[in-house]
């Protein structure tokens, strides 16, 4: 599920459920759209089975995390970066002795953020949540907000300002009673003042563009006491819910996305569809059905890419294996198609930076040609 990355754009109303229904029944042809290239920009590939996350700095170089062995001709334990032109970083050298499931960097690019299911980094005890340098992989130190409870994990990190945002499943976090979604300084990670709990699991946490609201989803009923099934916006300073509501129809959500303009919020629920709402008229605006779960959404103005453990959109009938693309107005698929290979998790993570998309998962090769779990495809992604 990414951290950083770049997920907006307004919408218009579909006809409601008869307009659905039709859908459903009609192949419809994917939309002609101008996109990022289908075929990968060859970079180093990975060793071992899984990108869940990455993070794109201003300086070009890409952090990624997940379940490796390593970067290129180098050897790597869950962590690893790349350089802007494409080749790994022997300077960035980290290890944990888990999962890295959620990275993000401050905004000044000198720290990089990591939860997961880990005990040590570097060698150093941190219990699913720590702070390096981003260049060297260093462990900052002085920068400590471990996380405690029954099999405790970090599964998604942003960050606007000096506040870095913890959702996943925990009971506290820096010596604080705080359950499943805090806030935490970016220079003294201690546990900022944030008024907010869920009652259930958090598996996503995104930031708005003004960073006014924090939008999490996951496999809650309520946020602080108020109804909201698996998704809501919070205010990042009160802690307190915003109207938006939906019902519970599409089940646990697994991860969320917002426009650009911070207008429109997209959703994927575990029943694999794809939402996407004008969350101030509390209003669905589409819904597009897969053939399985959508794991990470990346959006420009005009088009929403997503990645996942699918193999084509179930009421098109059209293939797209691990990694699609659809319309922003409609929710139809695009004719973007980079033909992905590999294990079923398919799709992890996506980052739009520029005029290039990145991408984490479980891919092998693209149209037969090898590019492993990394890849990024330059284009036009806000045309």
């Amino acid at each position: 599920m990414a951290a950083t990355r770049i997920t907006r754009a307004p919408l218009r109303t579909l006809v409601a459920a008869a307009a659905v229904a039709l859908a459903v029944t009609t192949t419809l042809q994917p939309t002609a759209h101008a996109s990022v290239s289908a075929t990968p920009t060859k970079t180093a590939g990975l060793s071992g089975e899984a990108v869940f996350d990455l993070a794109v700095l201003d300086s070009g170089r890409v952090i990624l995390g997940g379940r490796f062995t390593g970067v290129g001709a180098f050897p790597r334990s869950n962590l690893g970066a790349l350089l802007p032109s494409g080749k790994a970083d022997p300077a960035f050298a980290p290890s944990t002795n888990g999962d890295v499931r959620a990275v993000a960097a401050s905004e000044d690019g000198t720290r990089v953020f990591i939860g997961g299911t880990f005990t040590e980094v570097n060698g150093q005890p941190r219990q699913n949540l720590a702070a390096l340098d981003a260049v060297t992989g260093a462990l900052i130190t002085d920068w400590q907000a471990d996380t405690v409870g029954a099999d405790p994990t970090v599964r998604s990190l942003d960050v606007h300002g000096d506040r870095l945002y913890v959702g996943g499943r925990f009971d506290g976090i820096d010596g604080t009673a705080k359950q499943k979604l805090a806030a935490v300084g970016v220079t003294s990670g201690n546990t900022l003042a944030w008024n907010t709990w869920t009652n259930g699991n958090v598996a996503e946490v995104r930031v708005s563009p003004d960073g006014q609201t924090v939008w999490v989803g996951g496999a809650f009923s309520k946020i602080r006491g108020m109804a909201r099934a698996y998704f809501g916006g919070i205010d990042a300073t009160t802690g307190y819910p915003n109207a938006f509501s939906r019902d519970s129809w599409g089940g646990v959500v697994i991860t969320v996305g917002t426009s650009p303009d911070g207008g429109t919020v997209y959703v994927a629920t575990e029943n694999n569809h794809l939402f996407a709402y004008d969350w101030a008229a509390s209003k669905e605006l589409w819904r597009t059905r897969m053939s399985g779960n959508v794991q990470a959404i990346a959006a420009s103005p005009t088009e929403i890419y997503i990645g996942g453990h699918f193999s084509s959109f179930a009421d098109y009938k059209v293939k797209r294996p691990s990694l699609a693309s659809v319309v922003a107005s409609t929710g139809a698929p695009t004719s973007w198609d980079t033909k992905a290979t590999g294990l079923l998790g398919g799709g992890w993570s996506l980052v739009i930076d520029g005029s290039t998309l990145h991408v984490g998962g479980q891919f092998t090769r693209f149209d037969g040609v090898q590019q492993r779990l990394y890849a990024r495809f330059a284009g036009t992604p806000t045309p």
